[in-house]
């Protein structure tokens, strides 16, 4: 800097430039940056935004000081000029700090988590060429489908992303009314040319709306690429009935799908057979694989509809880390030195697995204090009110892992034992007896994993301790909130088991007890489960089963579970939930070739439940017989059959 003279205005002006590049609102308002996390005790999960900015304005002012030293062999250069040019122009929307090249939207667009006056907004912009540089796009949030103008334009902004968050870009989109229907888009903040496909959402009612009448969600799991189509998401995209998506977990999966078995590696598909083979091909355990494989997801068409068309509402389950996850391990990997997978220990994986996830999910941030946070909770007005538990890895204590089945059996009604940990449950619980207070018709709870106690009728697998039956004392306790505080009307939601079950709900020792629940009229329910099938992940009765030998394993398995009226494990597929003041209705829906993109749908059954009843409406599926799947038509005099253990005999 020889030979140039600094004034006190210079320096004051230099000193503005500073901090507000420091501070750089355009990273500030992509929340993937506090996504899961800005304020943790790990810094693998968090992201200084400040030094973010400080390492762009670096990077950029030795560009221009490379562009000023040439500058000043031919003559004449006022520094003073020049950064007063930085400040009002190099990190704005239209500021040459941000690339400025060609970029495109291959991941499409989704929105999120909506709130009465605001929503998430999310999409991955891919530049044409590499580089270092920020990409900035600008939002737009329209009450109208095609119209950009002024006067349509409710919400627009800009924001940066960077390689940081593997250049996802979330914000949130505010200013808006409740219960309304808006569309969206990106651009390129230097050429309004290059933009995003259109996507739209609905807003919510505001909490204490007593107007509200309806409200229906579409509700998926278990989408694992190699294995099938997305033609659930497709169909769903298609109804324009359906208000919002709900996916309760295994959003994707982490094990490698073409098929070949590789010592160490879990293999889950043969994808190469239907080209889905997911990227990378091996299981992922790093940032880097965990990113890739959300990218080949989120490349499927159906997918994108979806995610286009709805706000969706999500939770993970255990493949968003790793198969049969809980707070300090999977069903392959731990911390020990043994227990690394691909030479990574557990918490390790899991860190990069949340931290991608936040970065490709449209969801809000709960909490900055708590990095694992996910659940949270919605209210519809006085209509409903939508709980999102996590029962996998916020605090779940050791679960059935295949190799400790027996131990995990033994402890199965340890009154320490949770699936969520005391924070999540006490707020759980608390909460469930607010919305009782505040007036909510329907509670729905989504989670992932089968609540009512189940015999699955095998003797080498009597019930499934991977679930809610592992951790009895858990669902005691939540239980015991609903019936000890008179809370009606709650509707429980479940994924996870790769088949579909729809049942009364009651507590464990009446599964044999028809004195406390009878079976043929539901009194001694508490509270209907509608647990979905699979998006495409294949069936636990197997997966080449004759349909006769489906309908006979759904046949036995609401013969043997007093509880469950309805059962089915031929179809993949998705349902959907409808409620109003009076009733809800759930409807099922089967693909009929899931290996064929495109494939029909078809309705296998319908259930009723009446406002007040906590019980399904008799006669199940109105007296007709499914689609698919199995009734529990033959009421079984429970009282004068013999438990096994496993069964009634």
């Amino acid at each position: 800097m020889q030979g140039l003279t600094f004034t006190l205005p210079f320096l004051a002006l230099l000193s503005a430039v500073a901090v507000s590049v420091s501070a750089l609102p355009q990273l500030e308002r992509n929340i993937a940056y506090r996504s899961p996390s800005r304020i943790q005790f790990s810094r693998d999960l968090a992201h200084d935004v400040g030094h973010i900015g400080r390492n762009i304005r670096k990077r950029h002012l030795d560009e221009q000081r490379t562009l000023r030293i040439r500058a000043r062999g031919k003559g004449g250069y006022n520094p003073a000029d020049q950064l007063a040019a930085d400040y009002d122009g190099e990190w704005g929307s239209d500021g040459k700090a941000a690339y400025r090249g060609k970029v495109s939207f291959p991941y499409n667009v989704a929105s999120g988590d909506p709130y009465d006056d605001s929503a998430i907004l999310w999409t991955h912009p891919v530049a044409a060429e590499e580089t270092d540089k920020p990409i900035c796009l600008r939002y737009q949030t329209s009450t109208k489908p095609d119209d950009w103008s002024a006067a349509s334009v409710v919400d627009t902004n800009y924001a940066w992303t960077t390689s940081e968050v593997d250049y996802s870009f979330k914000v949130e989109t505010t200013g808006l009314k409740p219960k309304t229907q808006y569309w969206y888009r990106f651009q390129a903040c230097h050429d309004k040319s290059q933009v995003s496909q259109t996507g739209s959402f609905k807003t919510i009612p505001e909490a204490d709306d007593a107007h509200v009448d309806k409200l229906r969600l579409a509700v998926f799991s278990c989408s694992n690429l190699p294995f099938g189509y997305f033609n659930a998401y497709q169909h769903a995209s298609d109804r324009e009935a359906t208000d919002y998506a709900v996916h309760v977990g295994d959003y994707i999966y982490e094990a490698r799908g073409d098929g070949v078995k590789v010592p160490g590696q879990n293999t889950y598909g043969n994808g190469t057979a239907l080209n889905r083979v997911p990227r990378p091909n091996h299981e992922i355990v790093t940032l880097d694989d965990y990113r890739q494989r959300y990218a080949s997801y989120r490349e499927d068409k159906s997918l994108q509809a979806l995610h286009a068309s709805k706000a969706w509402f999500l939770v993970w389950d255990d493949h968003e880390v790793a198969d049969n996850a809980y707070n300090h391990g999977t069903a392959d990997g731990n911390n020990t030195a043994s227990g690394e997978v691909e030479g990574v220990r557990f918490t390790e994986r899991k860190l990069a697995a949340v931290k991608a996830y936040f970065e490709w999910m449209p969801i809000r941030q709960v909490d900055t204090t708590d990095s694992l946070r996910i659940w949270r909770q919605f209210h519809y007005g006085k209509l409903a009110d939508l709980f999102l538990l996590d029962t996998r890895n916020f605090d779940r204590d050791i679960t059935d892992v295949y190799w400790n089945t027996d131990a995990i059996t033994a402890v199965s009604n340890d009154t320490a034992r949770s699936l969520m940990g005391g924070k999540q449950e006490k707020w759980f619980y608390d909460n469930l007896i607010k919305s009782k207070q505040r007036g909510a018709t329907w509670k729905i709870v989504g989670q992932q994993i089968i609540v009512n106690p189940t015999s699955y009728g095998q003797p080498t697998f009597p019930v499934n301790r991977d679930s809610w039956d592992g951790y009895n004392a858990n669902r005691r306790r939540f239980f015991d909130t609903l019936t000890k505080n008179k809370i009606d009307d709650t509707i429980l939601l479940a994924g996870d088991s790769h088949a579909a079950w729809v049942s009364d709900t009651i507590y464990e020792e009446y599964v044999n007890n028809t004195s406390a629940y009878d079976p043929e009229s539901g009194r001694g329910s508490i509270a209907v489960e509608f647990a979905g099938t699979a998006v495409s992940s294949p069936s636990s009765y197997g997966q080449k089963l004759t349909p006769a030998q489906y309908t006979a394993a759904a046949a036995k398995l609401v013969s043997i579970n007093p509880a469950l009226k309805f059962a089915d494990g031929q179809y993949r597929g998705y349902f959907e939930l409808e409620v109003t003041k009076r009733e809800a209705n759930a409807y099922f829906y089967g693909i009929v070739n899931n290996t064929m993109p495109n494939s029909d749908e078809i309705v296998l059954a319908s259930f009723n439940v009446k406002k007040g009843a906590n019980k399904l409406t008799r006669p199940i599926n109105g007296g007709q017989a499914p689609k698919g799947g199995a009734l529990q038509s033959k009421v079984v005099d429970y009282a004068k059959q013999k438990w096994n253990g496993t069964a009634f005999a």
